[in-house]
């Protein structure tokens, strides 16, 4: 990871934080986040990646304003 915004360490901060995120995984491409209710979802860096996360955590977790 050689260039990343301030915005994604802000995410994960959160996600860290949140008590249905179970375990926060980081891969080679970006991170793997799992829910309590066994759902996982693949974060990939850059921009195009806070939509779908937002979405997949207001379906699957309690957070439901993600800040960035």
């Amino acid at each position: 990871m050689k260039h990343s915004s301030n915005n994604i360490n802000k995410v994960m901060k959160q996600l860290k934080k949140c008590h249905d995120v179970t375990e926060v995984q980081q891969t080679k491409k970006g991170y793997m986040v799992k829910a309590k209710c066994g759902e996982q979802h693949l974060i990939h860096y850059g921009s195009n990646c806070y939509h779908p996360l937002r979405r997949w955590l207001k379906t699957f977790t309690s957070l439901k304003n993600l800040t960035f």
